[in-house]
């Protein structure tokens, strides 16, 4: 993450409620107060922060993801997912927790019957909405893009030990040791596969990176990623004329916009267990400086709205109204 403080509360209290039992969070040359935020979420418990500076003109997201793997609640981990962000697992099965998405894909003993699996895009465009709410995303942008664009052929992925995949990738792990996994790819336990069990052929343990799969198997019946790639128009705005953190080329052109704005189903399924979340969300934002500091950067997030449209920050009442609040939890 790299100044996506407003955004950060909702996201780890979202993960915990999901059953995810570690949050790793690596960060880079951020100027907002997010790495405070994560520290303290850390100094809770909550999370594990990683601050991983990354210089300029090198890419980002291999970097921190090799920092990330070196963690020790990485390496130790059952089961890892590489997310964002503004990436949102949601589950249709059972309680829509992560223990409902895996159950079905274990044998009685609890050894599960795959090695990986790769969860649908979802994504979710801008529903009109200009300026940025200090409100948790899930419950702001309800269009989304159906199955059948090509956008929801991307993928995201959840799969078992690091130390078996020669590194983690955004989308997916890439290669596979088979003399780690000490087992034959095609053996039992050593597929690849969607949500519903059906098998991935597309993923294979010399090959590189799963990004997409075949438009056939794109499917968000059971679970999918709800990827809220814009969020207010306001927001959006930051990505303009910047590097993606990947491959350092300007993606945030208007073709990107145009793909996640063909929102064309309304989707509120991550309504489903509002009490649930709101439960863990409030918990996170009583722990001890979450809420002043989770203030001030929204504040931050305003201020650089402002400079990159080219108007006083001070001029935004919103601003104003955050670093109130923050002043008044000191």
């Amino acid at each position: 993450m790299r100044n996506e403080g407003p955004f950060i509360v909702e996201w780890v209290a979202w993960y915990r409620r999901l059953g995810f039992t570690d949050v790793v969070v690596v960060t880079n040359n951020c100027t907002d107060h997010s790495p405070d935020l994560l520290d303290a979420l850390q100094a809770a418990g909550w999370v594990h922060h990683i601050r991983h500076d990354v210089a300029p003109g090198l890419p980002v997201t291999a970097a921190k993801l090799a920092a990330a793997r070196r963690h020790e609640a990485v390496r130790r981990a059952a089961w890892v997912m590489v997310c964002d962000v503004d990436e949102f697992l949601v589950i249709h099965r059972g309680k829509g927790l992560l223990a409902d998405l895996l159950a079905p894909h274990l044998n009685a003993d609890g050894t599960p019957q795959f090695l990986g699996m790769s969860i649908n895009w979802r994504v979710f465009g801008t529903d009109g909405q200009a300026r940025f709410a200090d409100v948790p995303v899930h419950r702001q942008f309800f269009w989304a893009c159906s199955a059948e664009r090509p956008i929801s052929r991307a993928v995201k992925s959840i799969h078992r030990a690091p130390k078996w995949f020669r590194s983690l990738g955004e989308h997916g792990p890439r290669g596979l040791s088979l003399a780690l996994a000490r087992r034959s790819w095609g053996d039992p336990g050593m597929v690849w596969i969607t949500p519903d069990g059906t098998v991935l052929p597309e993923w294979q343990p010399g090959g590189g990176y799963l990004r997409v799969v075949d438009p056939a198997r794109a499917s968000h019946a059971v679970a999918q990623i709800n990827h809220y790639m814009l969020r207010s128009a306001e927001t959006y705005s930051l990505k303009q004329g910047s590097l993606s953190p990947a491959a350092l080329k300007n993606r945030y052109v208007p073709k990107y916009f145009a793909e996640a704005s063909q929102a064309d189903e309304m989707d509120d399924s991550a309504l489903r267990h509002a009490a649930d979340f709101d439960a863990v969300h409030q918990a996170a934002m009583a722990l001890p400086g979450v809420a002043r500091l989770h203030h001030l950067c929204c504040a931050d997030h305003l201020r650089l709205i402002a400079e990159k449209a080219g108007r006083r920050a001070g001029d935004d009442p919103r601003l104003a109204a955050h670093l109130a609040q923050a002043a008044a939890l000191e």
